[in-house]
């Protein structure tokens, strides 16, 4: 499992290639390619109501893990909030599409009751296809940077994110945030989201 205040800039993104980055930014070398299958999990909008999300992540068809968000702070691009991670796994410890992890479940029941980690029902899926770079900074990885072609069910978008690695301090995350965010809201094609993509989905589905 493990914990961390996950922060990051999203921008709605209509690009075909990477962003024009400011003086001193770079990319490194592009990672492997990810298709990933997201599947958000709620009941009658108990966790929604209260600002959480749940989220069941399979990669590539393979490892599937859970992902807690919550206590969410959102000024203009930028996103703070907590994440707990953990794989889903059946009581032998092998991984399971179906289990919930004892680490996200005992936070649901301190929070909401025991009833609710039982009531649990998809109501957003996403598909994703993502490409990602270590960010550089004067030639320091500051942050991972994934350019992602949502699907939902009844729309499709293209997302640019910029997530900063958990080592770095707030001071700093939001002196780089800056700095990057200043360039990129100038480049046609690229607008700040103030939503998640669960958020977004379940809007356009209205």
């Amino acid at each position: 499992m493990s914990t961390a205040r996950e922060r990051e800039l999203k921008y709605l993104y209509a690009l075909t290639q990477t962003p024009q980055l400011p003086e001193g930014w770079s990319l490194g070398e592009e990672a492997a390619p990810l298709t990933l299958q997201d599947t958000y999990l709620d009941h009658a909008g108990l966790l929604n109501a209260r600002g959480w999300s749940l989220r069941r992540r399979a990669i590539n068809g393979g490892e599937i893990g859970y992902t807690l968000k919550r206590g969410a702070r959102t000024v203009g691009a930028l996103h703070n909030r907590e994440e707990v991670e953990a794989l889903a796994r059946n009581a032998s410890g092998a991984t399971s599409a179906s289990a919930l992890p004892a680490e996200i479940s005992d936070l649901i029941v301190d929070e909401f009751g025991a009833e609710l980690t039982t009531q649990l029902q998809p109501t957003v899926t996403l598909t994703q296809q993502r490409r990602t770079w270590p960010l550089m900074h004067t030639g320091v990885t500051v942050a991972i940077c994934s350019i992602d072609q949502v699907q939902s069910a009844s729309d499709a978008w293209s997302e640019l994110e910029i997530e900063f690695l958990t080592s770095l301090g707030e001071e700093k995350v939001a002196q780089l945030a800056k700095e990057i965010d200043d360039a990129l809201r100038n480049e046609p094609g690229v607008s700040p989201s103030t939503e998640s993509k669960a958020e977004r989905a379940r809007r356009l589905a209205l």
